[in-house]
């Protein structure tokens, strides 16, 4: 289906359950395979749907990206794996796929109302709806707003939300609650201790038994072998010396390697499976196309006879190949799968050179930026050390000759007026008073940089 109707199509406005059920937010109790995980979620796949470049998404976390995502003039959407644009979703993917999220071991929704159930993912909405007695269901009564488990509503439907006071130890306790607070909250129960014989209150017993030193434990290695059953008291000075403690971090090895092994093996199993379906598939619609070609008239068995001969001598083909397709194909389907695995080796081997390169590079740059700033450190030093006399020599050099230019002008001022006029002033008129040097002038002709 296109973009639009995909949109348009929400199946969980079409469940006839009175309390759907929120897949993603249950507590997962066994392992699932990555490829299970939706990209968005990161959940496992809840009704997956297939894009055309074979990525899978639950339906409701693609609608949101493409109603996020998707620009408003274009019919296409990119793919959010791959970036891949498409323009059909297909809700129909494999149904090994869809058998495998809802194997996946999940807990009971309503485990804080007391149910305990574990069971595969694909039975729990049953299991909310027929089964569970802990489900939350609306008071019979219409005055009350509370809710009741479900194995506490009574046949005449009345309200068990009142409150009756326990004759043990005199608290209020809801109805619905009373008969477990009677068998086993109430505190002034006491039980004893089948092993030590000692009196606590019945809420503590299971504690105490697990901390008894009277109770008969097995040994650690039990489960490797060793029989024994022995006081808890006793049991430190038994593993001490029994042989298959000693040995059990060997066992404990060996079981993970197993459970690695029988991992691995599943997941070839599947795509075993995966293949066959493939192989399926080509066998099947290799048929169909002889099928199609027996079908036509006997006028146009020499013509295709002929092109078939060209394509042989075009492509090289042997006729043993040709006779068998199958072998042909599984045979360009090997030789695919290896140049994808030589490139995938060469992009990996590039990376790595990539990244040596640039790493070396980075630190080349780094040493000729420290040298640098080395340099520039030395250059203002210098610089720092030749300004500060220069400045104290242009200040004594100003003093000095500002009182020798003040003596100059007295003197030339009586030259002038005791001189007669020659024939140069005659000509034209007077250049007047000499511009004295600057300070300045005398310190920069001794100092360069």
């Amino acid at each position: 289906m296109n973009i639009q109707d995909f949109l348009a199509f929400d199946p969980e406005t079409d469940t006839d359950h009175d309390m759907p059920v929120d897949l993603r937010s249950l507590d997962l109790v066994s392992g699932y395979d990555s490829h299970l995980m939706c990209p968005i979620c990161h959940c496992p796949l809840v009704e997956p749907a297939r894009l055309q470049c074979d990525h899978v998404f639950c339906q409701k976390c693609l609608r949101s990206a493409i109603t996020t995502f998707r620009s408003a003039d274009t019919d296409d959407f990119p793919c959010p794996s791959c970036r891949t644009p498409t323009s059909r979703i297909s809700t129909n993917v494999p149904r090994l796929l869809i058998n495998m999220c809802d194997e996946i071991q999940v807990r009971c929704p309503f485990l804080a109302e007391g149910c305990q159930e574990i069971l595969p993912r694909g039975h729990i909405q049953s299991h909310v709806d027929r089964y569970c007695g802990y489900r939350l269901m609306p008071c019979p009564e219409e005055s009350c707003d509370k809710k009741t488990r479900k194995k506490d509503l009574q046949p005449e439907e009345r309200c068990l939300h009142g409150y009756y006071q326990c004759s043990r130890c005199e608290q209020d306790v809801m109805e619905q609650d009373y008969e477990d607070h009677e068998k086993e909250l109430c505190p002034s129960l006491e039980a004893t201790c089948v092993d030590c014989g000692t009196t606590v209150p019945q809420r503590e017993l299971q504690g105490h038994v697990d901390q008894c030193p009277e109770v008969l434990s097995p040994c650690m290695a039990s489960k490797y072998g060793c029989t024994t059953k022995i006081r808890r008291g006793e049991l430190a000075t038994h593993e001490q010396s029994c042989p298959l403690v000693s040995i059990a971090p060997y066992f404990e090895a060996q079981n993970t390697r197993l459970d690695s092994l029988e991992l691995k093996t599943r997941h070839l199993q599947q795509r075993n499976e995966i293949f066959e379906d493939g192989l399926a598939n080509i066998r099947s619609t290799l048929l169909e196309s002889a099928r199609t070609g027996g079908r036509l008239g006997h006028s146009g068995e020499s013509g295709q006879q002929n092109q078939a001969d060209d394509i042989d001598d075009s492509t090289g083909m042997s006729p043993i190949s040709s006779s068998n397709p199958t072998t042909y194909l599984l045979s360009l389907h090997e030789s695919l799968r290896e140049e994808v695995s030589q490139m995938t080796h060469a992009l990996t081997d590039l990376d790595a050179r990539a990244s040596m390169t640039i790493m070396n590079e980075c630190l080349r740059i780094k040493e000729d930026m420290a040298h640098t700033n080395a340099a520039v450190n030395s250059v203002r030093m210098q610089v720092q050390w030749l300004m500060n006399p220069r400045l104290h020599n242009s200040t004594r050099t100003g003093n000095m000759r500002g009182a020798s230019t003040a003596g100059n002008d007295t003197t030339r001022t009586q030259f002038t007026s005791t001189s007669a006029p020659g024939p140069s002033q005659s000509a034209g008129p007077s250049l007047g008073p000499l511009r004295p040097r600057r300070p300045s002038d005398s310190g920069r002709e001794g100092t360069k940089l």
